[in-house]
């Protein structure tokens, strides 16, 4: 327990001085359920993320402060995950790609015989002494071939066409992703190249405009931490500011957060601002409801309030992304610390 105070589900606000429970504080997120007292001590320190995934045979689909123990059932059922119960099927049904469905006919062979019509003659001689042999006229028989119908047929062909549509749906969304990926490798090739432009490069605009610059050495090819540096009004800006600006945040967040082979990214810059591994794994689990980027900067900024956009700055520059330190340059240089 992290308090001694609340009991597990609460926290300790020393503002209100009382238990409060942790959904009144943090979101409830789906697949995922509150750690002890939200991982708050008594003392106001956060010594836990306030969520932990599901385990194995829980679930929570976004209602539950507590994941729950998954049903069990005595017919066919759906496995449940993270986010949802199991769902068992009613008398009668199956599983079939992911939903119940009421089980198909048996294979049935419809067998048409037409009418036999038999004709035997047989012939008896009478035993003969000579060679001890007889003579035997064998039978004749007129019959028509049977006919079957196979109804296994029908569910052959249903499934050939139902494997079709998911194979085109498929190629659909692969050529679209590849062709996402071509535009996101564009964009970035066109941010970096113009950062290998030399001298000084500013853009000062009348009272009503923003005006930013970036000071960059001149004849010197060679990138290090101090390569680029950004104007002194938004060095010494405090790095919420950035965290205030949506327009620069979301362009950071475009070139940062996404997993590109060969590209450093929001991973290595939490790595270089000290988050564990764990952490990092986690803000990109979230990815969905939150930025990874929008995570490690709120982070920073509550535990080193004094870090400022220059910061920032050298940290981009010390893993090679010069193109997010020229983002940082469309701070405002008026901006207000």
């Amino acid at each position: 327990m992290n308090s001694n105070i609340c009991i597990d589900g609460q926290f300790w606000n020393s503002a209100s001085y009382k238990c409060e429970p942790c959904e009144s504080k943090y979101k409830i997120e789906a697949g995922f359920e509150f750690t002890e007292n939200c991982g708050w001590s008594d003392e106001q320190h956060q010594t836990q993320l306030p969520h932990k995934p599901c385990k194995n045979g829980t679930y929570n689909n976004g209602s539950h402060v507590k994941c729950h123990k998954c049903s069990s059932c005595t017919t066919p059922s759906i496995a449940c995950s993270t986010t949802s119960d199991t769902i068992c099927c009613k008398q009668g049904e199956q599983v079939f790609d992911g939903k119940c469905i009421h089980k198909p006919l048996q294979t049935t062979l419809i067998t048409t015989l037409s009418r036999t019509t038999a004709t035997t003659t047989t012939t008896a001689a009478a035993s003969a002494s000579v060679g001890n042999s007889s003579t035997i006229i064998p039978q004749t028989q007129d019959q028509d071939p049977p006919h079957v119908i196979n109804v296994t047929g029908i569910y052959v062909c249903l499934g050939i066409l139902s494997t079709l549509i998911l194979v085109c749906l498929f190629l659909v969304i692969k050529r679209r992703t590849k062709h996402l990926n071509e535009e996101f490798q564009k964009r970035k090739g066109s941010v970096r190249g113009s950062l290998s432009k030399k001298g000084i490069k500013g853009c000062e605009q009348s009272d009503t405009t923003i005006s930013y610059n970036i000071i960059k050495e001149s004849d010197n090819d060679h990138l290090t931490g101090s390569a680029y540096l950004l104007a002194p009004e938004i060095q010494g800006a405090p790095l919420k500011t950035v965290l205030n600006n949506l327009d620069v945040l979301e362009e950071l967040m475009l070139v940062l957060d996404p997993d590109i082979s060969g590209a450093k990214n929001t991973r290595h810059l939490a790595a270089q601002c000290s988050f564990s591994f764990a952490w990092i794994n986690y803000a990109y689990s979230m990815k969905d409801h939150k930025s990874p980027l929008v995570a490690v900067l709120e982070g920073v900024v509550t535990k080193n309030p004094e870090w400022t956009v220059g910061h920032l700055a050298e940290l981009l520059t010390a893993i090679g992304r010069n193109d997010a330190v020229e983002i940082l340059a469309k701070l405002p240089a008026d901006v207000e610390e």
